[in-house]
């Protein structure tokens, strides 16, 4: 019996498997879900970046800071005009019995500032090594209890002089003092403990040697 023959399709009709696999229709769907996967990471980093992200630390007022470390007082103003660039001022200081007195500072006077080798430096000439000088005038305000009681005001001369080279700092009275020298024995300890110890290297100066002179002048005392 004869076999009936293969129905197939018409040449002029595609055949229904023939574009299979290839995906031409699914490549909008897959970019739509593209973007919106990316759209949807973009919706939820954003607001967790703003959220998590760093604040800057508020930056405290003047206000803020005269609370914290205190109102200056009288007493800090005028010290610190005192010991600036050696200008001459008047000091409240704590005295005997806790009663306040006011030292006078002179302007601290070049006595002799130099270097090896011949010649002379004038006095006029010599720079202020600042570190020292407000070092003295900071430890002089804050030892005025130190100093020797008298009916009349007391003027204490304090020569400083400094060696960089070997590396040396020494404060003693000066023979222009109203008052003699074994009355000043206990001030000039209590200055001496109060110099700070310096850093030589890091000093600026332009000598190697200085010498340096400034006036106290304590009120009379209250126990008299």
């Amino acid at each position: 019996m004869p076999r009936s023959p293969l129905h197939s399709s018409p040449p002029s009709q595609p055949s229904p498997y023939r574009y299979l696999g290839r995906g031409g229709a699914d490549r909008p769907v897959r970019l739509q879900i593209v973007i919106a996967l990316v759209a949807g990471l973009v919706l939820v980093a954003v607001p967790l970046y703003l959220w998590r992200r760093p604040r800057p630390e508020p930056i405290p007022s003047a206000d803020a800071a005269q609370h914290d470390g205190g109102v200056p007082t009288q007493q800090t103003a005028l010290a610190a005009d005192a010991g600036a660039n050696g200008v001459a001022g008047a000091v409240m200081a704590t005295g005997d019995g806790g009663a306040s007195r006011s030292i006078s500072l002179s302007p601290f006077t070049p006595i002799r500032c130099e270097n090896p080798g011949p010649g002379k430096t004038p006095p006029e000439r010599c720079d202020h090594v600042t570190f020292f000088e407000d070092a003295l005038a900071r430890a002089i305000r804050d030892n005025a209890a130190c100093a020797p009681s008298a009916k009349s005001p007391v003027d204490v001369s304090f020569v400083l002089e400094t060696d960089f080279r070997r590396k040396k700092l020494n404060v003693f009275v000066g023979k222009s003092s109203s008052v003699k020298r074994d009355k000043t024995k206990e001030l000039l300890r209590c200055i001496k403990r109060a110099m700070p110890t310096p850093d030589w290297a890091t000093i600026s100066h332009q000598y190697v040697r200085y010498k340096v002179k400034v006036t106290a002048t304590y009120p009379p005392s209250e126990s008299f």
